[in-house]
C-alpha cells in the first residue's frame, strides 16, 4: 500500500510541476511571480483592484492543483485536478477537489482523498482541515496505522512525552485491506497506542456483516502473548470446551502523566475454561520477561478446576477414587547473584505440585507426554568457563510417583582442560549425597495385598519384599580422568586415557552396611583419517557444489575394574533400558551405583561426504557403522555387541533422510532388531512430506513395535489447505492416531478445522478444533494442535 502511495505522490508532483499550476500564497504578487497573470485572475472572477480586501490564504499552508477559479463575493477559492495542500505540521493533504473557505478557514475536499501526518494515512471520499487552528475532521474516513485500518465518525489525537496517541469514536478497525473487508471489530471508542496496544469499550466482532462476539471491554496488545485468546473445541474427556486466556504486563512504575506502566518486567496470563464434561477451570501464569531467553524457566503456574467426573478417562483404565478437586503449582524460576572473580552464582527452583497421578493426563496431555512425572529440585549454583559446583536437594513433592530424594546433594565437575599448561588433559566429577528411593504411596497397599495371596517359594515374593524394602543410604563419589592426545603420523590420532575414582556408602538400605568401591580406568581412542577431493563435481539439484569424501576408521578401547555390588544392594543411580549403546567412557557414566567391570573395544569407520555452502562446509552425507566386542561384558553375556548403522543424509534444504539400524551379526548379538528411519521430502512448493518408520523386535524390556508415522501437508489452491497425520501399528493392525486439518485463508486472517481420532486400544478419544487466527493483528488467536491442548 504505501509503495503505491509514493508512487500515486511521484506522479502528481510531476503531473503539476508540467501543467503550469497555480500556487495561492499570502498575497497575489507571490502568484503573479508564480506566473499567473492579472488577466487570468480576471477571467478566474477577481477584481484586482479590490484585492486587498480579499482574505488570501496563510503562509503555513500551500495548495497546488491543475486549475483554480475565485468566488470574490464568498471569500472562496476552488481547486480541481490533482489538488495537493502543504501545511508546517507535517500534514499532507491529495485529493480531486478542494474548497478554500477564506471566510470560515476551511479548506473542504472531495474526491479520492488521501491525507498523510506522520505514521497515519487517511482515505475516504471528503474531509476537511480547519487552517485556523489546524485540526482535521475525517468524519468517515479511514485511517491506516500499520497493520492496522480504522474508520470512525471522528479520530483525534494528542500527544503526551513523545508519543502520539489516537482516538475513534463510533469505530471500527480490521487488517483486511480491500474495498470491502471480510471482519471488522467494531466499537463506540477505539484508542490505538502505536508501537503497543489497542483498546475497545463495548467491542463487536463482525464476521462480514454478521456480529459473532461481543465484550464489554478489551485491551488487545501488539504482541501475541498478551490480549485476549480464546480456544473453541471438543474432547472425548472434555466435552465442548472454550479455553479463555488474557494476558498482560505487569510491574514497573505507572507514568502519572500517560498512564501507561513503564518498564513491566512480569507477564500475567488469566486463565478461565469451560468444559462441558468437567466443569470449569481457573487459573494464572506469570512469566519473568527478563528469563525469557531460558524457555525452561522463569514462571510460576497455578490452576484449579472442580471436576465433575474425575473417573472419565482417555484410556480407558480404571482409575480408583480421584478427588473433584484438581490443582497444579508449578513455579521455576533462576535467581542471579553477584558475580565474583568471573565465575556466576545462581539459585534455581524447579517445583511443581499436583493434586493427583491422573492430573496431567487429564488437563495437560502436552507435559504428560514428554514429562508424566515432574522433578522438584531447589539448587544453588557457581559455574565458570571450565567447572560446575552446586548444592541442591531433590524432594518428593508427589508422593504418587515413585522418584528419589537427594538430602542434599553436593557436587563439583570439571570440563577437560589442561593441566598446568601441558598436553595433560583432566576431567573429573566429585559429590556427596544423602539419597533415598521411594514407591509411589498408592502402591504399596496393592503390593502387599498381592504378596498376602502368595505361595511361599513364589519368586515374586522377593521381587515385591525388594520393592517394599528400605532404600536410602549416603554416599561420596569422586572419578577423576587423565587423557593425552598426540599424533605419531599425518592421519593417525591417539588419546589414551587413565581414570581413577572411589565410591564409599553408609547406612545402606534396612541392614545400614558399610562399603567402599575403588575404581580403575584405563582406555585409549585411536582414529585414521583418510580424504579425497572432487573439485569437479557441481550439481545444483543436488546441492553439491565439490565434495571431499573424509574416511576415519577408528577403534576405543574402555576397561573398568571395581568392586562389584551384589544383587540385594540398593541402586537409585541405575542404568535404564534403550535400544542405543552405552557409553564406554567412565568421565559421562551417570549410572554410578550400576558401575561394573567392563573390558569393551568400539570398532568403527566413519565415512563423510563434505560440500561448500554458505561460506563453509556442509554436511551433505555421513554414515556411521560400528560394533562393540566385549572381552567382559557388563550386562549380558554377549561377544558382540549388534552391528549399528547410522545414516544421515541433508543434500538440499527440501530433503532430510535418516537411517538407523542395528542387527545381530556375530551370534545372538544384543538379542534384538531394531531399523528406525524418517524422510522429510517437498517435492514442490505445494506438497511436504514427513515420513518414520520404527520396527523394534525381541528386545529384553522394550515393547515390540513395528510402526509407520505420515504427516502430510498440501496447498490445494491460494486460499485452501489440507493436512493429515497417520500413526499405524503393524504389529497389531492398530491405527492408533488420525489427525485431519483444512486451512481456508481469508486474507486477513485464517480458518482452521481439524479433527483428531486416537485408538488406544480400550478405549477410542475424539478431539475437534476450530480455529481463527488473524494474520497481522493478534487480537483472537488459536493454535491448532488438537491433540497437544493444555489448558
Amino acid at each position: 500500500m504505501i509503495n503505491e502511495i509514493r508512487i500515486t505522490q511521484l506522479i502528481s508532483v510531476a503531473i503539476i510541476a508540467a501543467s503550469s499550476c497555480l500556487t495561492f500564497g499570502q498575497n497575489l504578487d507571490t502568484d503573479v511571480r508564480s506566473g499567473y497573470g492579472s488577466s487570468q485572475l480576471k477571467k478566474q472572477g477577481l477584481n484586482l483592484g479590490i484585492m486587498p480586501k480579499f482574505q488570501t490564504l496563510p503562509k503555513h499552508v500551500r495548495i497546488v492543483s491543475n486549475s483554480v477559479r475565485a468566488d470574490y463575493n464568498k471569500g472562496q477559492i476552488f481547486y480541481d485536478g490533482m489538488v495537493r495542500i502543504i501545511t508546517d505540521n507535517g500534514v499532507q493533504i491529495y485529493a480531486d477537489k478542494a474548497l478554500a473557505d477564506t471566510k470560515s478557514k476551511l479548506i473542504h475536499l472531495q474526491g479520492n482523498v488521501q491525507i498523510f501526518q506522520n505514521s497515519l494515512y487517511y482515505r475516504g471520499e471528503k474531509a476537511s482541515y480547519n487552517y485556523g487552528d489546524k485540526k482535521m475532521n475525517t468524519t468517515g474516513m479511514k485511517v491506516s496505522i500499520d497493520p492496522i485500518i480504522m474508520q470512525a465518525e471522528d479520530i483525534s489525537s494528542y500527544t503526551r512525552k513523545g508519543k502520539t496517541y489516537y482516538i475513534g469514536r463510533n469505530a471500527g478497525i480490521t487488517t483486511h485491506d480491500v474495498e470491502h473487508p471480510n471482519y471488522w471489530m467494531r466499537s463506540k471508542k477505539i484508542t490505538i497506542y502505536p508501537d503497543n496496544k489497542v483498546v475497545f469499550n463495548n467491542v463487536k466482532l463482525y464476521a462480514g456483516d454478521t456480529p459473532i462476539f461481543w465484550l464489554p471491554y478489551l485491551s488487545q496488545p501488539l504482541d501475541k502473548d498478551l490480549g485476549y485468546h480464546f480456544t473453541p473445541g471438543g474432547r472425548s474427556n472434555w466435552g465442548p470446551f472454550l479455553m479463555n486466556r488474557y494476558g498482560m504486563m505487569i510491574g514497573g512504575e505507572i507514568d502519572p502523566e500517560t498512564g501507561d506502566r513503564e518498564n513491566s518486567w512480569l507477564l500475567a496470563q488469566w486463565l478461565f475454561d469451560i468444559r462441558a464434561l468437567r466443569g470449569l477451570g481457573v487459573g494464572a501464569d506469570f512469566f519473568d520477561q527478563r528469563q525469557k531467553a531460558n524457555s525452561n524457566l522463569g514462571w510460576l503456574k497455578l490452576y484449579y478446576a472442580n471436576d465433575l467426573d474425575p473417573s472419565r478417562t482417555r484410556s480407558g483404565l480404571t482409575r480408583g477414587f480421584v478427588n473433584e478437586d484438581r490443582y497444579r503449582i508449578e513455579f521455576k524460576n533462576r535467581f542471579e547473584h553477584k558475580s565474583v572473580a568471573g565465575a556466576t552464582f545462581y539459585t534455581d527452583v524447579n517445583l511443581t505440585w499436583l493434586s493427583d497421578r491422573f492430573y496431567l493426563e487429564d488437563f495437560e496431555p502436552r507435559t504428560y507426554t514428554y514429562n508424566p512425572q515432574p522433578d522438584n529440585t531447589i539448587g544453588f549454583f557457581r559455574k565458570d568457563n571450565t567447572s560446575l559446583a552446586g548444592i541442591y536437594t531433590r524432594i518428593k513433592l508427589n508422593d504418587f510417583y515413585q522418584t528419589d530424594s537427594r538430602l542434599p546433594e553436593i557436587f563439583y565437575e570439571q570440563v577437560k582442560r589442561p593441566v598446568f599448561n601441558t598436553n595433560i588433559l583432566h576431567q573429573g566429577s566429585t559429590s556427596l549425597g544423602f539419597y533415598r528411593e521411594d514407591i509411589a504411596d498408592f502402591k504399596r497397599p496393592l503390593l502387599s495385598a498381592e504378596r498376602a495371596t502368595l505361595l511361599p517359594g513364589d519368586p515374586r515374593i522377593a521381587e515385591i519384599d525388594s520393592l517394599l524394602a528400605k532404600r536410602d543410604f549416603i554416599r561420596f563419589h569422586t572419578m577423576q580422568q587423565f587423557s593425552r592426545p598426540f599424533t605419531p603420523v599425518d592421519g593417525i590420532t591417539l588419546t589414551p586415557k587413565l581414570g581413577f575414582g572411589y565410591t564409599h556408602y553408609w547406612n545402606e538400605g534396612a541392614s545400614n552396611r558399610n562399603l567402599g568401591r575403588r575404581h580403575f580406568f584405563a582406555g585409549i581412542d585411536s582414529s585414521m583419517k583418510f580424504t579425497r577431493h572432487f573439485p569437479n563435481l557441481q550439481s545444483k539439484k543436488w546441492g553439491i557444489n565439490q565434495l571431499m569424501h573424509v574416511v576415519q576408521p577408528y577403534v576405543n578401547l574402555s576397561v573398568v575394574s571395581t568392586n562389584e555390588l551384589d544383587s540385594s544392594f540398593t541402586r537409585i543411580d541405575r542404568l535404564t533400558p534403550t535400544t542405543r549403546p552405552r557409553s564406554i567412557d567412565v568421565g559421562t557414566f551417570s549410572a554410578i551405583d550400576d558401575l561394573n567391570n567392563w573390558a569393551i573395544a568400539r570398532i568403527g569407520v566413519r565415512n563423510q561426504l563434505l560440500t561448500k555452502r554458505d561460506g563453509g562446509s556442509h554436511p551433505w552425507l555421513t554414515t556411521d557403522t560400528y560394533l562393540d566386542y566385549f572381552f567382559n561384558d557388563p550386562e549380558l553375556d554377549r561377544n558382540f555387541s549388534n552391528l549399528y548403522n547410522d545414516i544421515y543424509w541433508n543434500p538440499v534444504p527440501w530433503v532430510a533422510l535418516s537411517v538407523e539400524t542395528q542387527f545381530p551379526i556375530a551370534g545372538t548379538g544384543s538379542g534384538f532388531t531394531e531399523f528406525a528411519t524418517g524422510l522429510k521430502f517437498m517435492p514442490n512448493e505445494n506438497w511436504e512430506f514427513d515420513i518414520h518408520y520404527r520396527f523394534l523386535d525381541n528386545h529384553p524390556t522394550l515393547v515390540d513395535s513395528n510402526r509407520i508415522d505420515l504427516r502430510a501437508y498440501t496447498r490445494l489452491n491460494e486460499k485452501w489447505g489440507f493436512d493429515f497425520y497417520q500413526q499405524y501399528e503393524l504389529d497389531d493392525n492398530t491405527l492408533e492416531t488420525q489427525q485431519y486439518n483444512i486451512h481456508r485463508d481469508f486474507d486477513s486472517w485464517i480458518m482452521s478445522f481439524g479433527v483428531l481420532h486416537r485408538n488406544n486400544r480400550r478405549r477410542t478419544e475424539l478431539s475437534y478444533l476450530l480455529s481463527f487466527t488473524l494474520k497481522e493483528f493478534p487480537s483472537i488467536n488459536v493454535p491448532l494442535t488438537i491433540d497437544q491442548t493444555d489448558n
